[in-house]
């Protein structure tokens, strides 16, 4: 019995593990063809959300909590959607040109936003939603820069991970998918994010544009339906 507890910990350190991975395959996204390393780092990172939340779960369940999962679940975190979608977006920012200077730097910017994002986690006590926009969400969001089918100037994506930065460590309410005892308005929170990512789903599909946009575009979609349900809940 002793031993099923340290699951969490063991899906944890996978998470970690994935992050580490999915850096390598980022670094070597030349060698394996146009995109392909990158399709394998948002695999990984992907993976890692999942064990992520796995963790948390059986965490939970097995009433398995402790100060050193908590740590392991930060430093995994910050490799995993810290580190991985930085080195990314820099790599990118550098295939796109190379008369881009300090610009690619700014990708960087990601690494101490989530550090400051994680502690402060670590600090504040466990609630129904999150303070600052998670840094699991965060990352994911940049992971499916790559695969989108428009074109954005390069110089726009640094306001983008300014904002994104700025949402981390800010005090808008994100909403969290553990139980809540408002169980009631929360419907209209899952409303809202079914009701536009199924628009989104059909968009995609009708147009026949590549499925991996979505990766970015349901990130987005979280933040807009956080957002209207906070609004809607100060009504």
């Amino acid at each position: 019995m002793k031993l099923i507890k340290i699951l969490p910990n063991f899906l944890t350190i996978l998470n970690g593990f994935c992050g580490c991975l999915a850096i390598l395959f980022i670094i070597e996204n030349e060698s394996f063809g146009y995109n392909h390393g990158y399709q394998l780092a948002l695999l990984l990172v992907l993976l890692g959300g999942m064990f992520d939340y796995l963790d948390g779960y059986f965490a939970d369940i097995l009433n398995a909590k402790s100060k050193i999962g908590l740590h392991l679940d930060s430093l995994s975190d910050l490799i995993t959607f810290s580190l991985t979608p930085a080195f990314l977006m820099y790599d990118f920012f550098q295939n796109q040109s190379s008369d881009l200077h300090f610009l690619p730097l700014i990708s960087l910017l990601i690494i101490p936003f989530s550090m400051i994002r994680l502690a402060r986690f670590n600090s504040l006590p466990s609630k129904s939603y999150f303070l600052g926009l998670p840094t699991p969400a965060n990352g994911i969001f940049f992971i499916g820069i790559p695969f989108l089918s428009f074109d954005i100037k390069l110089e726009y994506f640094s306001i983008i991970i300014l904002s994104f930065c700025f949402l981390m460590i800010s005090n808008i309410k994100f909403e969290s998918f553990k139980k809540s005892t408002d169980r009631r308005s929360k419907k209209i929170f899952y409303l809202i994010l079914i009701l536009l990512l199924t628009i989104s789903f059909i968009s995609i599909v009708f147009n026949n544009i590549n499925l991996l946009n979505m990766v970015s575009i349901t990130v987005i979609i979280y933040v807009i339906s956080s957002i209207l349900f906070t609004v809607y809940r100060s009504i």
